[in-house]
């Protein structure tokens, strides 16, 4: 009896140090997977990483080539090229309940502004795709489609260094600016928020300190005019069907 018992345990400590090797021998790809997972259903677009870097022996981390695509309706294949990132997380905190991230540092980060030829931008698009996203999240979180998605917590997040690339695709007309340094702290709060919570709560900043740079160029006054000439080519095709319809019904 004490032979089986003991070979039970045996084999419990074998199976647990395979997953232990397994977890940190792919650390990297899980981190990696998990960005471009909780990216995506953020954004409802795609999030690509081309490499991740974690070393466990002090906890730094490095990211590299993060992209986010344009939502559909737009030319240009991404809105955002986040370039290199660095990252601290507080090892203690690993065996705790909401794991903590000290600081992420994103340098060289590119956001790439389009006006299309309705007047609409896909940064606006991408904002209410992290609206509609927000609920979606709650959603899982809440248990609904299958185990609750896990907390983090950042206790500071920085963008430096970084460029707008603004297009007006009707008038083809190219512009280059400057992003100012972003940088917030206390991500997720006392409890921890959810990775897409916080992927929504970042990139909508970004969004919104971007579209301030961009005011301030004037390239807004563009989508005015974009749009007003929509409008009356809408107003002129429901007049030429009003026409139609009075041919048709003879009067």
């Amino acid at each position: 009896m004490k032979k089986v018992v003991l070979g039970a345990i045996l084999v419990l400590l074998v199976t647990i140090g395979f997953g232990v090797y397994y977890l940190l021998s792919n650390l990297d790809s899980i981190v990696k997977s998990a960005i471009e997972k909780y990216g995506s259903e953020a954004t409802q677009t795609s999030v690509q990483v081309a490499s991740v870097k974690i070393v466990l022996q002090d906890g730094s981390g490095a990211i590299r080539g993060l992209t986010v695509d344009n939502p559909q309706g737009f030319s240009a294949p991404r809105a955002f090229s986040l370039g290199e990132i660095a990252t601290q997380i507080d090892l203690k905190s690993l065996s705790e309940e909401v794991p903590v991230i000290e600081h992420i540092t994103i340098r060289a980060p590119e956001v790439f502004y389009e006006l299309n030829e309705k007047g609409r931008n896909n940064l606006d698009s991408l904002k209410k795709n992290l609206q509609s996203g927000e609920a979606v999240s709650s959603s899982s979180s809440s248990g609904q489609t299958g185990g609750p998605e896990p907390k983090i917590m950042i206790r500071k997040l920085v963008f430096a260094d970084g460029n707008i690339h603004a297009r007006v695709v009707p008038l083809d007309k190219k512009y280059e600016l400057k992003l100012p340094d972003i940088r917030m702290s206390d991500l997720g709060g006392k409890t921890g928020a959810t990775p897409s919570q916080i992927a929504s709560q970042v990139i909508s900043i970004l969004i919104e300190r971007a579209l301030v740079e961009i005011k301030k160029k004037g390239l807004d006054h563009y989508r005015g005019q974009l749009e007003g000439e929509v409008n009356k080519r809408l107003d002129s095709e429901k007049e030429k069907i009003g026409d139609k319809l009075k041919g048709v019904l003879g009067y």
